[in-house]
């Protein structure tokens, strides 16, 4: 055996040995991943999985070795989304342009995002928020090259006509023509600001609350989707935090259970409770021994957490839609609690408390109303 490839085989004997074998038939793609790589003549590393198909095997095989510290971690959202991008910017019509927009999101999109990354993981919101202002840019561009215009020679009224023939989605661009407008590549071009209602991203409270007193009767859903649910909906944590909770974050004290959002733990009213401690006694997930019962919610890649993108389709699988029902949660929660206690305990910035205060002020008046008549006046704290 070559020497750079026995880190690859000590990575794959800490895996399951039912798994490993099952990998390993003729007819998997692990199988034939595996044995290009112990033909090729370089080192095992991402960049040399990355030019590997398919996609899925790679993943599988990838999240083992990292495991078994034959490969180093990486942020894979990121990385994804810079393989992404290499792709994208083909589709730009001249080079001129195509090297603008690199520019463009390198500097802005990707320098914000690696910086992040040297923290934490970058979320899968994240990668999906430069995706929409990507494509939309490149839309933008392809369209103007079917007029035959060049980017520099675009006018207010070509801009309002592509604007005009599609989604509201469009007005993305503002900030990339801001950008290229300021560095005198395009002239001074208006765009409309994205739309901001809120109202049309929240649900009724008596649905929320319908939705919370399903996951704590239904005893026949999985404890993954009860747990993570109740998360969303009573605490506003967002799928892409949920799924980077670790076994760590969570102490059990006989009589209570704490998890620890933020600097202060919070405590898990029942059944929340008893379903974390299910969660952290099953440990379930292909991961390595020596990362057995990290992830509270473990995925089916070795080492690695549920996918964020995956935990958002279970829990849309039993009605409820994550983003809508975090938005309605947090409004709620900024109602009654103050922001700086917000902070503390779900682990949202001081700011962001006060923006969601300042929204649910200048939401509809029946919203309010219904708010004041549910908690009351008397109310300044979440039990």
């Amino acid at each position: 055996m070559r020497p750079d490839l026995e880190p690859v085989f000590d990575a794959l004997m800490q895996t399951s040995p039912i798994t490993l074998l099952r990998s390993l038939r003729a007819d998997r793609p692990t199988h034939a991943l595996l044995t290009a790589l112990a033909a090729g003549p370089a080192p095992v590393t991402h960049s040399a999985l990355d030019r590997m198909r398919p996609v899925k095997a790679v993943q599988a095989l990838r999240a083992t070795l990292v495991a078994g510290g034959a490969l180093p971690e990486r942020d894979e959202h990121l990385a994804t989304l810079e393989q992404w991008l290499t792709r994208t910017y083909a589709r730009v019509p001249h080079s001129e342009d195509r090297s603008l927009v690199r520019s463009f999101i390198t500097w802005t999109h990707l320098r914000r995002l690696r910086r992040l990354s040297e923290r934490r993981p970058v979320t899968y919101g994240q990668i999906v928020t430069v995706r929409h202002d990507v494509r939309n840019i490149v839309r933008l561009l392809e369209w103007l090259n079917w007029q035959s215009i060049r980017l520099g020679e675009c006018s207010q009224d070509h801009l309002d006509a592509w604007l005009s023939d599609g989604p509201a989605a469009r007005c993305l661009v503002r900030v990339f023509l801001n950008w290229t407008s300021r560095r005198g590549y395009t002239r001074p071009l208006q765009t409309p600001m994205p739309p901001t209602d809120f109202s049309v991203n929240l649900i009724a409270q008596d649905q929320r609350w319908a939705m919370v007193q399903r996951l704590v009767a239904d005893e026949d859903l999985h404890a993954v989707d009860r747990a993570a649910g109740l998360l969303l909906l009573l605490f506003a944590q967002p799928t892409s935090r949920i799924t980077q909770l670790t076994t760590d974050q969570v102490a059990d004290h006989g009589d209570k259970v704490t998890l620890r959002l933020a600097r202060v733990p919070v405590d898990l009213p029942a059944p929340l409770d008893d379903l974390v401690r299910q969660l952290v006694r099953r440990r379930k997930g292909h991961a390595s021994p020596a990362d057995q019962g990290k992830w509270l919610f473990p995925g089916g890649h070795a080492g690695r957490p549920l996918a964020a993108s995956h935990l958002n389709h279970r829990l849309k699988a039993i009605g409820i839609r994550p983003r809508l029902g975090r938005n309605t949660a947090l409004m709620d929660i900024v109602s009654e609690v103050p922001s700086v206690v917000v902070s503390r305990l779900l682990g949202f910035h001081q700011e962001t408390a006060d923006t969601w205060r300042r929204e649910r002020a200048g939401s509809s008046p029946g919203y309010a109303a219904e708010v004041a008549r549910r908690t009351g006046p008397e109310s300044s704290t979440v039990s």
